[in-house]
C-alpha cells in the first residue's frame, strides 16, 4: 500500500493547486494510468472471465449452538494456559462467546458472557491487545459500551461497563483506548478512553466535537495519533488526538451519498480514505460502485477521486456491511454475496455466493491472521484462507 500511496500522491502533487474533476470519464483514464505504471511490480491478476470463488478457500467451520440469531463476529488474541492463542468470538442477541482453536481447525467455546438489558448491536475489537474485548449494546442505537475480560484465575467471565447514553458510532484503538460519539438534546461529545487491565477507564479525554452528527469513525495507517470521522452531512473531519484538537472539516463528493469512512492512509502529505457507498446505484459506465479510494488534501480541503471499487459485469448488489484490512476490501451485498477487491489493482478478486442457501451477513478480516471471517444469521461461522 506504501509503493501505491506514493505514486498517487506523486500524480496529485504535481498539480497541487489544480482541483481535477472526479468525473467517472476521469477515473477510467486514470485507473488505466496507475496500472500500466503498475505492470513492471504487480503480477498479472485474473481477468472477469476466471473470477471464480476458488480463490476463498474454506479452512474451517464453527456452528454456534445457541440457536439465536447472530449478530457479528472478531478475531483476538486470548492468553489460555500461558500461551496467547488467536480466537473467535461470536456474538448472538443476548450472548458473546470466546472460542479457542484445537486441532484440524476444530474450535472448542470457552467463555461466555451474557447480557439481559440490551441485546448486542457489535463487536468493538481493540487493536493489538490479548484477553480483552468490547461489545456495544442497545436496541435500533448503542446505549452501553462493555469491556469483557476474565477474572486473574481465568476461572470467570466479567464484564465492565465502560459508558452509556446516546452514543452514535464507536472506535477500538491501538494502546487500549477506545472512541466514542455521544449525542444529547443540546450537544454532541466525543470521548477517547483508555482501558485498564481490569477492564475499567483508565483516563478520559474530550475530543473538540463538529457541529455535524458523526457517523463512523477511522484510524490513519502510518499516523497513529490522528483520527477521521465521517459525518452526517457527506463530510470528513480529523483530530489531534494528542490534543483533542479538532483540525479540519473536509467536505468529499456528493455524487455517493450516505458514505462511510473505513480506513484511510497517510502518506507525503495526503490521505488516501476508502469509502464504501450503500445507496450507490448502478449504471452503465462503472456498473455498481461499492467501494471507493479518494485522495484528500489536508492543507486545502480539496479532493479528487482516484478509483472506484465495481461489481463484475453480471453481478447485482449494493454495499450493505463490509470491512477493510491493509490493501483489501470485503463486502456483503444485498444480493446476499460476499465480493473481495485488492484495492491496490481495483480489481474484484473472489466471488463468495451463499452457502447452502443462507445468505452471508456479515464478513470481517481477521486480526491475528490473513483469513476472512464470513457468517450467517444462522450462526455458522466460515474461515477462509485467502
Amino acid at each position: 500500500m506504501n509503493y501505491f500511496c506514493q505514486l498517487l500522491a506523486h500524480q496529485v502533487l504535481r498539480s497541487p493547486r489544480k482541483k481535477l474533476p472526479c468525473t467517472k470519464i476521469r477515473m477510467k483514464r486514470q485507473l488505466f494510468t496507475v496500472r500500466r505504471e503498475l505492470k513492471t511490480e504487480i503480477a498479472e491478476v485474473p481477468a472477469w472471465g476466471s473470477l471464480h470463488p476458488g480463490t476463498l478457500h474454506v479452512v474451517s467451520n464453527l456452528k454456534n449452538p445457541s440457536g439465536s440469531c447472530s449478530v457479528d463476529m472478531s478475531a483476538t488474541w486470548w492468553e489460555i494456559a500461558g500461551f496467547k492463542e488467536p480466537c473467535i468470538i461470536t456474538a448472538c442477541e443476548y450472548v458473546v462467546s470466546l472460542w479457542k482453536p484445537l486441532d484440524a481447525w476444530q474450535w472448542e467455546k470457552i467463555y461466555s458472557w451474557h447480557f439481559t438489558e440490551f441485546p448486542v448491536l457489535q463487536i468493538v475489537a481493540v487493536p493489538d491487545v490479548c484477553n480483552l474485548v468490547c461489545v456495544a449494546l442497545g436496541n435500533l442505537e448503542i446505549r452501553e459500551i462493555r469491556a469483557l475480560l476474565c477474572s486473574p484465575d481465568g476461572k470467570s467471565e466479567k464484564q465492565v461497563l465502560l459508558s452509556s447514553g446516546n452514543i452514535k458510532a464507536v472506535l477500538g484503538l491501538a494502546k487500549r483506548r477506545l472512541v466514542s460519539s455521544s449525542r444529547t438534546l443540546c450537544d454532541q461529545q466525543v470521548e477517547m478512553m483508555t482501558v485498564a487491565e481490569d477492564g475499567g477507564s483508565k483516563e478520559k479525554q474530550l475530543l473538540m466535537p463538529p457541529e455535524e452528527t458523526i457517523l463512523t469513525f477511522a484510524e490513519v495507517q502510518g499516523m497513529q495519533e490522528a483520527l477521521l470521522g465521517t459525518t452526517i452531512m457527506n463530510n470528513i473531519v480529523i483530530w489531534n488526538l494528542k490534543t483533542g484538537q479538532l483540525l479540519k472539516k473536509m467536505h468529499i463528493d456528493a455524487s455517493y451519498q450516505a458514505s462511510v469512512c473505513h480506513k484511510a492512509y497517510s502518506e507525503m502529505g495526503l490521505l488516501f480514505v476508502v469509502l464504501s457507498h450503500p445507496c450507490a446505484e448502478e449504471n452503465e459506465l462503472s456498473g455498481s460502485p461499492v467501494f471507493q479510494l479518494i485522495v484528500i488534501n489536508p492543507k486545502t480541503t480539496l479532493s479528487r477521486g482516484v478509483m472506484l471499487y465495481c461489481l463484475p459485469h453480471g453481478q447485482a448488489g449494493r454495499f450493505l456491511e463490509g470491512d477493510v484490512k491493509d490493501h483489501f476490501a470485503a463486502a456483503v451485498l444485498t444480493s446476499g454475496t460476499i465480493a473481495v477487491w485488492d484495492l491496490l489493482l481495483g480489481h474484484c478478486t473472489a466471488l463468495l455466493p451463499p452457502v447452502s442457501g443462507q445468505n452471508w451477513s456479515f464478513v470481517k478480516w481477521s486480526g491475528t491472521d490473513s483469513h476472512l471471517l464470513a457468517g450467517q444469521k444462522d450462526g455458522n461461522i466460515f474461515v477462509y484462507r485467502f
